[in-house]
């Protein structure tokens, strides 16, 4: 075999791992790019909320004959309500995680590509072949880590609601 048809067979060789490469990290890659909107939407909406109703409670005190009597009320609920909701979801967590894998992940494909590169252009064809297969290897395992990581913490973060029993209340109370 010559070195220009085994060069071909490693070309050939490492783009299968570029095929490989596409069909699981950047399958994760995008999945993570786009689903960072929303949580940091709903983490900033809310919280805007929040702190809008929050710092007009006072005055809707002060001004409490001119509004009806549910004004006041709804907006303390809704303060409540958006804040269970926001402490719930974690929407800033969830936000902080997905943006901090999207941007390792985009971090550790731009070191894969450099490596693909450099294999590419090493001496020798199934060196070549060895380092592109060690640097995709690498990638996948380092995706995998970050994704399952982020989705074990996701769930063993999950509880539902608990509401606290009243010390001597009656376990078996309706």
């Amino acid at each position: 075999m010559t070195d220009s048809s085994a060069g071909t067979m490693a070309d050939a060789s490492i783009d299968a791992l570029v095929h490989i490469k596409s069909a699981y990290v950047d399958r994760s890659l995008a999945w993570y790019r786009s689903r960072t909107l929303w949580p940091r939407l709903a983490f900033r909406v809310v919280g805007t909320v929040v702190i809008l109703l929050s710092l007009g409670i006072p005055f809707l005190v002060a001004f409490q004959e001119t509004f009806n009597s549910w004004v006041l009320p709804g907006a303390s609920f809704m303060i409540a309500a958006l804040t269970a909701l926001n402490t719930f979801f974690g929407w800033q967590k969830t936000w902080e995680k997905r943006i901090s894998i999207q941007l390792t992940l985009e971090g550790l494909e731009a070191i894969w590509q450099t490596e693909i590169a450099a294999a590419r252009a090493g001496a020798g064809p199934t060196k070549s072949f060895e380092q592109a297969l060690k640097a995709t290897q690498e990638l996948i395992e380092k995706t995998r880590a970050l994704t399952v990581g982020e989705t074990e913490d996701f769930f063993a973060n999950m509880r539902f609601p608990v509401v606290p029993v009243e010390p001597g209340a009656a376990k078996d109370a309706p």
